[in-house]
């Protein structure tokens, strides 16, 4: 397993190192939530994917029902609304920031870009990884 094998300055969590922050953010649009705002909403087209820089998002599935439920809350450097991205699908849950927030938006196209300029053997583990998280979402 990855985690176990991970070198000084890695953590077991997924996330953006400062330094990492830094090199996309030139290349990337800054986005500001207010506090109560909402990210994004479960049923929506999934057109950006979000990279939490400062903050607080939780997500949430069937945000504002009686089944409301808790499936995350996200730290600074996580990345999130990626399944719907990569799918091309609609969102499958509600994100939601409590006290504001600040956030990198990605693009499909800018995705895409930097998935082109990347090497060949990190694509193809990118897009296999993509089409595993895409096929085990899938209803049974």
């Amino acid at each position: 397993m990855l985690a176990s094998k991970r070198g000084a300055g890695m953590t077991s969590e997924p996330g953006l190192t400062q330094g990492s922050v830094q090199s996309v953010r030139k290349d990337l649009s800054r986005r500001i939530f207010a506090a109560g705002a909402t990210i994004f909403a479960e049923g929506e087209v999934g057109t950006l994917a979000y990279i939490l820089l400062r903050g607080d998002a939780t997500i949430f599935i069937g945000f504002g029902t009686p089944q409301q439920r808790t499936v995350t809350t996200l730290r600074s450097g996580q990345m999130f609304g990626v399944h719907a991205l990569m799918a091309g699908a609609n969102r499958t849950a509600t994100a939601v920031t409590t006290q504001g927030c600040e956030v990198l938006a990605v693009s499909e196209a800018k995705l895409k870009q930097k998935l082109e300029e990347a090497d060949p053997f990190l694509r193809y583990w990118v897009d296999y990884l993509s089409q595993r998280v895409i096929d085990l979402s899938a209803p049974a």
